[in-house]
């Protein structure tokens, strides 16, 4: 059992391969499946080059103050039903934070937050041949430490150790993250996104607001949850409720009557 009294992981994480540095943990275990690595393989480093995020966007990656790790999985999936796995994954390492302490919540699509400042970040990247998925690639990026950061990331971002108030054990944490997003891809993978949206609903921070494109028209409304589908959920400022895809919405940084421990958020995090 893990210190939280979850059972390890049986699979995720079964075959590890620890790196020094690499340019992106992402970039190896993508080149690692083509290999024909096989499921649940993982690739941990103590630092990147050149690590990434959502959209391509840089992931800041100090030497032994973050948890750099991408994993291989590959699972029995159609090709569409892969980027909703992004959400499953999030509870997943929402969770992992919660049990060391953390006061994490989720933030659409891919981040993990606590006391408003982000604490992780999810990417998933899908390797097809043809229409047959072949295999997924997992990043996950979590703060653990305080590092020194570049300007434009310090009021923003947030280590584990900051959210806890107390030393994080890595190793620990690391089988806790694992445990957990075992959990919850298995819970995708068996059930789909009716399994993962209540979830991810109960662990959603609270006033966020987004603008999306959707009944033909340009909105900004309050993200209310998700649909059983995984679609996002905005209520406007008249109260009318709005169902978006993933592809038409954008995070905004106004957070119109958002409590004092509400998040404000950044459109380019």
């Amino acid at each position: 059992m893990t210190a939280q009294g979850l059972p390890p992981a049986q699979w995720l994480g079964a075959h590890r391969i620890e790196l020094d540095e690499c340019d992106s943990t992402n970039d190896d275990a993508a080149r690692m499946a083509r290999a024909g690595a096989r499921h649940g393989t993982v690739v941990i480093a103590r630092a990147q080059r050149a690590g990434r995020g959502r959209d391509g966007r840089s992931w800041a990656s100090p030497r032994d103050t973050g948890l750099y790790l991408s994993a291989v999985i590959r699972p029995p999936l159609p090709l569409v039903d892969v980027p909703p796995m992004t959400l499953a994954i999030g509870v997943g390492v929402c969770d992992a934070a919660r049990a060391m302490g953390a006061p994490a919540v989720l933030k659409w699509p891919n981040d993990v937050l606590a006391h408003g400042r982000k604490l992780a970040g999810v990417l998933v990247e899908a390797h097809s041949q043809g229409q047959r998925l072949d295999a997924v690639i997992i990043g996950i990026g979590v703060n653990l430490t305080p590092a020194a950061l570049p300007p434009e990331l310090a009021a923003t971002a947030i280590s584990l150790e900051q959210a806890t108030g107390a030393a994080i054990d890595r190793t620990a944490f690391i089988d806790q993250l694992l445990a957990h997003v075992e959990r919850w891809i298995d819970r995708y993978v068996a059930s789909g996104m009716p399994a993962i949206a209540p979830a991810w609903h109960e662990r959603m921070a609270t006033g966020v607001w987004a603008r999306a494109r959707a009944d033909g028209g340009d909105l900004c409304g309050e993200v209310t949850g998700l649909d059983r589908d995984g679609a996002l959920l905005l209520r406007d400022t008249a109260g009318r409720l709005h169902r978006v895809t993933s592809g038409d919405v954008e995070v905004v940084r106004s957070v119109p009557g958002a409590g004092a421990h509400d998040p404000v958020l950044d459109p380019t995090a």
